[in-house]
């Protein structure tokens, strides 16, 4: 009888184990999608033998959620990945774990709460939460696409990337951010301060707020801003609404894989949106 109860298991902690390796094959794919990357370091990140990895990999070139180069042989994801994503986008799941956190930052603060994501070189807005006073401009927020930079939350995950990705980023939007009297300094300014103070801090156009970065799943960057009128926001409550936001981040999500998130004082220089 011990014998039968366990032949019957096995198959199903077998399914579980290969479900589990073709998610870490995955997460691997997501994480070098832009450049690609070979089975030698997909073996070596995930810790697999060569063999398992190959037959991993190939299985998901042949549903689509991977694809081969023929000419460099690396592994991006797939149209089937690409697929899942946007259906996914059409209620997302980060809005449905961080919704009741949002709820409570707008109750405790009275202020407007943003949630992006980083898509690409554009922040994306995914959901707001109003404040004490509702405002229509904030709404028309809502699905908005804006580059980084361009905004609160938005500056925040300009900051997580890294030096040379930042400098590549400007050069291809060097007329966009011309359009609003933004130069490579001034942000590379904003991107020092954010990695010493840690959050975001912007006074524009009457506005003011704070942005905090965290990560999203394994591979991905989201940022929480709370906006408000600069004339509610006086000296000190931008630290205490970012240490507020933090608290609330750290009972659903992961802090940021680098942990730095952005300043941008109102003497350093103004981003045209929050």
């Amino acid at each position: 009888m011990p014998n039968s109860r366990r032949t019957h298991s096995e198959p199903v902690v077998r399914g579980a184990q290969s479900i589990e390796r073709a998610a870490q094959v995955l997460r691997v794919l997501a994480q070098h999608h832009v450049s690609g990357v070979s089975l030698q370091t997909l073996t070596d990140v995930t810790g697999l033998d060569r063999t398992t990895t190959y037959r991993i990999v190939s299985a998901l070139v042949e549903v689509g959620l991977s694809v081969r180069d023929p000419q460099t042989k690396l592994y991006r994801l797939g149209v089937e990945s690409m697929a899942l994503g946007s259906v996914s986008m059409q209620a997302p799941p980060l809005v449905e774990q961080c919704r009741p956190m949002m709820k409570q930052l707008a109750r405790q603060t009275a202020e407007h709460v943003f949630l992006v994501v980083r898509s690409g070189d554009y922040s994306h807005c995914l959901h707001i939460e109003e404040g004490e006073t509702p405002s229509p401009e904030f709404g028309r927020n809502r699905d908005r696409m804006r580059l980084l930079g361009m905004g609160i939350p938005s500056i925040a995950l300009l900051a997580e990337l890294p030096d040379e990705e930042i400098s590549a980023h400007y050069a291809r939007h060097t007329i966009e951010y011309g359009h609003r009297n933004l130069d490579e300094a001034r942000l590379r300014r904003w991107v020092m301060q954010t990695r010493e103070l840690g959050y975001a801090q912007v006074a524009a156009q009457g506005l003011s707020g704070v942005g905090i970065s965290f990560a999203m799943g394994s591979c991905a960057t989201a940022a929480i801003g709370i906006v408000t009128v600069s004339a509610k926001m006086p000296r000190g409550r931008g630290a205490a609404l970012a240490a507020l936001a933090r608290e609330q981040l750290a009972s659903v999500v992961h802090p940021s894989r680098s942990s730095t998130q952005s300043l941008v004082p109102g003497n350093a220089g103004r981003p045209t949106d929050v």
